[in-house]
């Protein structure tokens, strides 16, 4: 008989799974640093951490972050 080759899976194929933003309850597409559009630029103010969770003291950056984004507007 011929010599079976075992069937070896390519290394270059990438997972459909991690194309989602990581922040919390969010399903969108990630577009910059694994995270979509609007959480990226939570992430940039030190809204939600590197893995998507919302930073200790949110509540606090959040008032600070929209009255920043209302003044500039």
């Amino acid at each position: 008989m011929a010599d079976k080759k075992p069937n070896l899976v390519p290394n270059n194929v990438v997972s459909l799974a991690d194309a989602r933003c990581q922040a919390e309850g969010c399903k969108a597409k990630h577009t910059r640093a694994s995270f979509c559009a609007e959480h990226f630029e939570w992430f940039k103010a030190g809204l939600i951490t590197k893995e998507g969770k919302q930073a200790l003291d949110f509540d606090k950056k959040y008032q600070h972050f929209m009255a920043a984004k209302k003044k500039a507007a």
